[in-house]
């Protein structure tokens, strides 16, 4: 069973900075963590640029399709402690255990 996206997840390193509907909308909060770019346009056009590649070394950000779930856990309470990619979409670990059993 695929995952089901449902928006969008801005993340550096393994830290989530930015959630949203939208693209726009994660990039939006994401700026309040990051002052290395001039705008929400600039960071999208930089995140888009490498859509599918990882960032976690570098500490750039990157921009990932993520479930609801793991979205509402962000907006509850921060990034989860664990949280992983699966099918290129950003999810919660229970969902990604539920995904591979």
């Amino acid at each position: 069973m695929p995952m089901n996206a449902s928006g969008y997840i801005v993340a550096s390193d393994s830290a989530i900075i930015g959630v949203g509907e939208t693209i726009k909308e994660a990039a939006r909060q994401a700026l309040e963590w990051s002052d290395d770019y001039d705008g929400v346009e600039a960071l999208i056009e930089d995140m888009e640029g490498d859509l599918e590649k990882a960032h976690e070394e570098d500490g750039k950000p990157y921009l990932r399709r993520a479930t609801a779930a793991l979205i509402d856990a962000v907006e509850k309470g921060g990034t989860p402690e664990q949280w992983t990619i699966i099918d290129n979409i950003a999810c919660t670990a229970e969902e990604a255990i539920e995904h591979n059993s």
